[in-house]
């Protein structure tokens, strides 16, 4: 009896430490490849494994964080397989959130340099980092101030107590947040150097705590003392880097070494080295979540022989239902913006647009973070005002959130460099000089200048911005474009007959006022008053000794235009709509001068008067219908009653023209000008990734009739033909594409390859 009663308390002490135990689960940084945690967790879950206290770094502090604030394994793969990671990893503005009124006009820059006028001597300011962090930002406002709201700034009162690490480079030495606000610690421990901008705390810079500790076991260990620790790792520490690999050299130079070896036997190390996945590759989720819960199926043996307690999943579920329900609504009375002069706050607020808010009831009236996120997309878009993560505070009598955000304005002085690398005549440099000032109104003046055998550009423009009772603009400008289809080199790859061979100058002034509808389009009304000077010969038996017929043309003109537009690329976009509708008049006098090669009776007419009106519709929409495939249509109709004039050279090149593929822009083809037209296009893409496809296109071209003997619709259509593989680097495009045109000879084949933006600025005459 004795023996069996000392058994028996031995067990009752057995099964009491075991229901006791407690265990902690740790998780290294790793960038794309942390992914692999969710799946780890996954499996613990379906296995009953309680999870007591969490902790990681980097990537492994999002997983961490996210589990911690009682998001479910499955919620978290959701996320990460959602269009959202492409934005946190790229800081590219959602299309919904496209504030089109403040897109500036296209250029072709591929370097920016912004200089201090207040500080002369401090040359170039160049970016800090490669991705703009205020779409990760905004994420992590979302995601974890509700929770740090309910815990009150104690991460031990969060779904599971939670530790993460980042680095004081400074100081060189990692930092342990235990509290304080939970967004900011995790972006803290997430900021790779030079991939995102470190997070200022104080006076300190905060970068990704994997720099120091990549494996916080230690933190758990110290703060907690669990009976159990399980590691999930993945990452091989400190490996070779690949030399075209910049995320992962600026990491193997920096992370200090790691101790990734747990304190006690009993502890289990879950683990898994990458060699196919990089830091910044999310495009592989369910592989490495599934990696990850595999490897932790297989350890599964193991963690049930050492760790005995269980959590069923019905008693997890309660828990984590009553805890999410317990969080407040993020919803805010109040916000103060801070670094900006009066003036320049004024305007901020002006365009956040957030004193006009929402009644709850008859006492409150607030904005929500779809309010606050609108408004501050609205403000970053054009990249002349940058924010700060927003500090966000809770009031517990009033149950609402108060936002308080740091701003500056960039130097306002900007140098931009760049073109076009071409195998044809479009070989072209691109310098622009951009002076912005942002007061009660933002006004911006710019110069524009465009260099190449082929096409040359100068514009100056000026834009102010003004707020009334309603937001417009006034913009203004003088544009020199000058065309030299002599000197052209198409990338022919088959004769081409069709090809006229002219000059072309046109120049004039423009002002435009322009008022915001939504946040996708602005309608305008701008008046033209320019000269343009048509030099060519009207036959293809020349020598250049002869003397060029010239018409010249000095006119008027006015434009009224709806205009929507967010696409997601300038030069071959995959997604978003561009759509226009106008109506122009135009008005003015030609003068005709023949050439020594015009034909026989040609004579000089001057102040020979030519109006006319017109009007455009244009719609192109990209659809995405799989992973791997998109398609887009274009639909675009002109009609005018543009005259004829002296004779039929002159008619053609002043009349509308059909261009809708980037070679096109740079040839000139008779055929596909008419005084009005219908244009039909579709455009099957196949995409490699997001940034690598190949876009196809097939457009029709139907003409109005001006032949005295009229044809049918059949004899009258063209098509246009193009198939690009496109990659969209950092600095621009690059493509190799394939034209065919239908012209009046049927063997207009191209070849062409282009780096960088082909870019032409609109003619005087808007069609």
């Amino acid at each position: 009896m004795r023996i069996k009663s000392i058994i028996t308390s031995f067990l009752l002490i057995l099964s009491g430490w075991a229901s006791a135990q407690k265990v902690g689960v740790v998780m290294s940084g790793g960038g794309a490849k942390g992914l692999y945690h969710i799946g780890v967790l996954k499996a613990l879950e379906e296995n009953e494994i309680p999870i007591d206290y969490i902790s990681g770094t980097s990537m492994g502090s999002i997983v961490a964080g996210l589990y911690a604030i009682g998001y479910t394994p499955d919620e978290m793969a959701d996320i990460f397989k959602s269009d959202q990671i492409s934005y946190w990893m790229s800081g590219r503005i959602q299309p919904q959130y496209i504030y089109y009124f403040r897109q500036k006009q296209p250029n072709a820059a591929m370097l920016t340099l912004r200089l201090d006028l207040k500080n002369p001597k401090k040359v170039a300011h160049l970016p800090t980092n490669l991705i703009p962090s205020h779409q990760i930002d905004m994420a992590f406002v979302e995601f974890f101030s509700p929770a740090n709201a309910q815990c009150q700034g104690n991460f031990d009162r969060l779904f599971v107590p939670f530790r993460c690490i980042a680095t004081d480079a400074a100081a060189r030495k990692e930092v342990v947040y235990r509290e304080g606000d939970l967004g900011k610690a995790i972006r803290a421990s997430m900021t790779i150097p030079l991939v995102f901008k470190p997070l200022k705390q104080d006076s300190t810079l905060l970068y990704d705590g994997g720099i120091y500790n990549n494996f916080p076991w230690q933190v758990l260990k110290e703060d907690f003392n669990p009976d159990i620790l399980i590691g999930s790792k993945c990452t091989a520490g400190n490996s070779y880097p690949e030399e075209d690999d910049v995320v992962e050299q600026v990491l193997a130079l920096t992370m200090m070494h790691t101790d990734y070896d747990l304190p006690s036997e009993q502890d289990i190390l879950i683990e898994h080295a990458f060699e196919d996945v990089s830091t910044l590759d999310f495009s592989k989720v369910d592989y490495i979540i599934n990696k990850g819960y595999s490897d932790a199926i297989d350890a599964m043996p193991q963690i049930k022989e050492r760790i005995t307690r269980r959590e069923s999943a019905d008693s997890l579920a309660a828990r984590r239902k009553a805890y999410r329900e317990s969080l407040p609504n993020l919803f805010f009375d109040n916000y103060r913006i801070r670094g900006l002069n009066e003036n320049q706050t004024n305007y901020v607020k002006r365009m956040l647009f957030l004193d006009k808010k929402k009644k709850l009831d008859q006492q409150s009236e607030v904005f929500d973070l779809e309010d606050f996120r609108e408004g501050y997309f609205k403000i970053l878009y054009d990249g002349e005002i940058e924010g700060s993560y927003p500090n966000i505070t809770y009031n517990d009598s009033t149950h609402f959130f108060g936002l308080d955000i740091e701003m500056k304005t960039k130097p306002s002085f900007k140098v931009l460099f760049g073109g076009n690398i071409s195998s044809t005549s479009m070989n072209q440099a691109y310098v622009g000089l951009e002076y912005s000032r942002i007061g009660r109104n933002y006004q911006t003046y710019n110069f524009d200048g465009y260099f190449s055998a082929l096409y040359t550009s100068v514009g100056l423009r000026g834009r102010s911005d003004f707020f009334l009772k309603k937001l417009f603009s006034v913009d203004y400008g003088f544009t020199f474009n000058y065309y030299n289809y002599f000197k052209s080199n198409f990338g022919g790859l088959t004769k081409k007959t069709d090809l006229s061979y002219s000059k072309y100058i046109d120049s004039y002034f423009t002002t435009a006022l322009k008022f915001p509808v939504d946040r996708h389009s602005v309608v305008s009304l701008r008046l033209n008053g320019g000269y343009d000077r048509y030099s060519y010969f009207q036959t293809t038996d020349y020598a250049d000794a002869d003397i060029m017929d010239r018409t010249q043309f000095s006119y008027f003109g006015t434009k009224l235009e709806w205009d929507r537009n967010d696409l997601n690329y300038l030069l071959y976009p995959t997604r978003g709509i561009r759509q226009s509708l106008s109506a122009i008049f135009i008005a003015g006098n030609e003068l005709y001068q023949p050439g020594n090669r015009a034909p026989e009776g040609a004579m000089q007419r001057a102040g020979q008067p030519r109006h006319w009106f017109g009007a455009e519709f244009l719609r192109e929409h990209y659809y995405p219908i799989a992973k791997w495939f998109s398609f887009g249509y274009l639909v675009q109709g002109v009609l005018t009653n543009h005259p004829s004039f002296t004779n039929e050279y002159a008619t053609n090149i002043t009349s509308p023209a059909f261009t809708p593929t980037q070679h096109s822009k740079f040839v000139y083809i008779k055929d596909f000008r008419s005084s009005s037209f219908l244009g039909l296009g579709a455009m099957p893409i196949f995409e490699f990734s997001s940034k690598f496809y190949l876009k196809n296109s097939v457009f029709f071209f139907l003409p109005e009739d001006n032949n005295s003997v009229k044809e049918n619709i059949r004899k009258r259509i063209r098509f246009m033909f193009s198939s690009a593989l496109v990659y969209q680097s950092p600095v621009g495009p690059v493509s190799l594409a394939l034209s065919k045109y239908d012209a009046t000879n049927k063997y207009n084949w191209f070849l062409t390859f282009n780096f960088g933006f082909t870019i032409f600025n609109q003619n005087g005459l808007f069609y």
